[in-house]
């Protein structure tokens, strides 16, 4: 009599198993870092700073009850940095939260950033054929980073500039509007009346620049703002 009441113990042991069982669900680890990845790579677009998901640890599998798995991250996109990042996910089974759990992320820089084709010297002008684009990885903070050609297009290179470097503003300079020794043209103006007047220029300058200048003739010197190339403007209010 006792042996039938054993196995019968035994198969009911054995259905309240494969009760319990058939509704769970085993995620591995390398699913759960492809599916957190794809998600924070989704977030870190948000940012629009050129950041890049390129791994996603993840040590242990996921026991998770049947039902559709999302990532949802736990996370400000602002925080994001180039390197390791310590990433807290919210797992959600059919839209509703079953656990909590952090993953290390590796992030990069990319971006998309104008370069020189080939090398220039110091005081070259700089020309749109000059000029291509180039995807980099950036690993630190560059100050003055150039991310639009327009700004160094026409501009001159204060120093050598090598072929396939990133940019910096501080590289360049506006082309000199006037040189030393040059005759300009002089507009003097103080309410209505208008003189117009040539001098020679005693410094360099670019436009904007205040410079130096000296009446040909008495050879009194005067200051007076570039305006534009051989073109200097005074304002007498």
């Amino acid at each position: 009599m006792k042996r039938p009441l054993i196995t019968g113990c035994l198969f009911g042991a054995a259905a309240l198993f494969m009760a319990a069982t058939s509704y769970s669900q085993v995620v591995k680890r390398v699913d759960i870092a492809d599916g957190v990845q794809k998600s924070l790579a989704n977030l870190a677009k948000q940012t629009r700073s050129g950041l890049v998901v390129t791994k996603v640890f993840q040590r242990h599998d996921l026991k998770l009850t049947d039902g559709e798995v999302e990532w949802q991250i736990d996370v400000d996109p602002e925080s994001l940095v180039p390197g390791r990042n310590t990433i807290a996910v919210n797992v959600l089974v059919d839209g509703d939260s079953k656990k909590k759990i952090q993953v290390s992320a590796i992030i990069k820089r990319m971006l998309e950033v104008p370069v020189i084709k080939r090398s220039l010297k110091r005081g070259s002008l700089v020309n749109a054929k000059d000029i291509k684009w180039k995807r980099l990885e950036v690993t630190r903070t560059i100050d003055g980073l150039l991310v639009d050609e327009q700004d160094v297009i026409g501009m001159v290179t204060q120093r050598s500039v090598k072929a396939g470097m990133p940019l910096r503003m501080k590289w360049f300079a506006e082309p000199l509007a006037i040189d030393r020794g040059e005759r300009v043209k002089v507009k003097f103006v103080k309410g209505g009346l208008v003189i117009n007047t040539t001098a020679v220029a005693m410094s360099k300058g670019r436009v904007g620049d205040t410079i130096q200048l000296r009446n040909p003739k008495s050879h009194i010197r005067y200051e007076a703002k570039v305006s534009a190339p051989g073109q200097a403007l005074i304002h007498a209010w």
